[in-house]
């Protein structure tokens, strides 16, 4: 479960006298002790742990954008604030939108890849293989994204940050896309890729879904892992 924090017990962890450095943002509390730019518990002369950010942030050279890099540690707690159920903060802290999409999204890049061992072997049935592998790529697509609405929702404030818009943006696209790839072929199941136009239209769009499906992952990755190298110039 998810570590409730007070402001009380952040206002303890101040980062002095070997305490550790916890600083809130937006509901939720970041554990900064590894930063050098946080030793002693003050940043920049002017930012000091133990503290809620928020208002704060506006007046950084970096922006909000810099606390995607690190994962929090749990979330701030303010006296009278309602609490979630007890059953949603479970499915919460299960993660459920990385669980859902890493795999059957990726299929996308699976699709592709019997593709190009079609036009490699000549083997008709990867054609088929990829067509069905597209397609429950497709059919996951949507619970992606909703359980994705979900974890933005209730464990980043629903914030549009940068990340964010460009993760809905790219779902947009790969929706339609794959929408019109599915009804290409289904129209044109007769139609290899290496002889007719329906057919090289139709890997030309599961090669674009598949750059589209890497991008999202990569956007993915900068929220949940973020690198060592962001995490360890945090500020």
């Amino acid at each position: 479960m998810e570590k409730q924090v007070t402001r009380e017990e952040l206002s303890r962890c101040d980062g002095q006298d070997g305490r550790p450095a916890y600083v809130a943002f937006q509901g939720k509390v970041y554990d900064l002790s590894g930063s050098k730019l946080w030793s002693g518990g003050l940043h920049q002369r002017r930012h000091r742990a133990g503290t809620d950010l928020t208002a704060e942030i506006s007046a950084a050279p970096h922006g909000e954008g810099v606390f995607q890099r690190i994962s929090p540690i749990g979330t701030l707690v303010t006296p009278g604030q309602k609490s979630l159920h007890p059953l949603l903060r479970l499915y919460l802290d299960l993660h459920p939108h990385p669980v859902s999409v890493h795999f059957p999204i990726a299929l996308t890049l699976v699709s592709a890849g019997f593709l190009v061992c079609h036009l490699a072997s000549g083997i008709i049935g990867l054609v088929d293989a990829a067509y069905y592998t597209l397609l429950t790529a497709a059919i996951m697509s949507p619970i992606a994204a909703l359980v994705g609405a979900s974890s933005w929702w209730f464990n980043y404030q629903h914030k549009l940050t940068p990340t964010y818009k460009g993760k809905a943006s790219l779902s947009i696209v790969l929706f339609i896309l794959q929408a019109v790839t599915l009804t290409i072929w289904a129209t044109n199941r007769t139609a290899l890729p290496e002889r007719e136009a329906a057919g090289w239209l139709y890997f030309a769009l599961v090669i674009i879904m598949s750059a589209l499906v890497l991008g999202l992952g990569k956007l993915g990755g900068e929220i949940v892992f973020p690198s060592r190298r962001k995490t360890g110039n945090q500020g």
